[in-house]
């Protein structure tokens, strides 16, 4: 949230726009993914409800700056109403199986129906905002944040928790590919400044060294430990903001 706010701070805008909100919607339907499939002790799964309840934190933060007179949106409303729909759903989930994979069903329908939201959302953006608003840098900062609440929560899932480093090698090769496609096409109709050279250099930069903790810890078959899951998603989240000074 104070990446957000920084952001918005930074920027004069009639409209409060979630940089983060498809992040947390991803992570959010991981987490179900886990709940749903995923052969969990009774333990480990009220540690991840515990975790998944912080969530709420974020879209009710939300759902209270687009209910404000000068920044009222609609999709925002709907994926801040799915995201905390989402939480209840975790929250509330039954101890009988049958009944539990109902209520999950449901939540997975509400996450999909905010990340409907967002994408209807984004596509009502100009096309430079592209890289500000980017779902593919957003949607590997939830991959990053879903491993980060596996990890929070002590979760003994290890062959699913060591598939998520090779996603977020993917997405950011898909990330780094997209911005590049962009930064070409957007090159070549407007040209640069200095300013957007450092910029997206910190960007490209940003990106390095996320792989770089990645290769490293693949090679090593080092586990990522909560601090470096910190790290990865300061790094993460922070990407939109370079793209401000564009």
């Amino acid at each position: 949230m104070v990446v957000e706010f920084f952001i918005f701070a930074l920027k004069s805008q009639t409209q409060a726009i979630p940089h983060l909100g498809l992040a947390v919607l991803v992570a959010q339907l991981f987490s179900l993914l886990v709940f749903y499939k995923g052969e969990i002790c009774p333990g480990q799964r009220g540690r991840l409800v515990k975790v998944n309840v912080a969530f709420a934190f974020y879209w009710i933060v939300w759902m209270v700056v687009s209910l404000l007179p000068d920044y009222r949106h609609t999709f925002i409303n709907i994926m801040s109403l799915c995201g905390l729909s989402v939480v209840y759903f975790i929250w509330k989930q039954s101890k009988v199986e049958k009944a539990r994979h109902s209520f999950l069903l449901m939540a997975i329908l509400m996450a999909g129906l905010g990340g409907l939201g967002y994408f209807m959302l984004f596509s009502r953006l100009p096309l430079a905002a592209f890289a500000e608003y980017n779902p593919i840098a957003q949607i590997l900062s939830g991959v990053i944040l879903v491993n980060l609440a596996l990890v929070i929560a002590k979760n003994r899932l290890q062959n699913f928790i060591a598939l998520l480093p090779l996603l977020m090698i993917v997405l950011l090769a898909l990330n780094a590919l997209a911005i590049f496609i962009f930064l070409i096409f957007i090159g070549l109709q407007n040209g640069f400044n200095s300013e957007s050279i450092f910029a997206y250099a910190i960007y490209f930069i940003c990106h390095f060294v996320i792989a770089a903790i990645l290769v490293i810890h693949s090679f090593q078959k080092w586990a990522l430990s909560l601090n470096t899951l910190f790290i990865l998603l300061f790094i993460g989240i922070c990407l939109p903001l370079w793209m401000v000074f564009v």
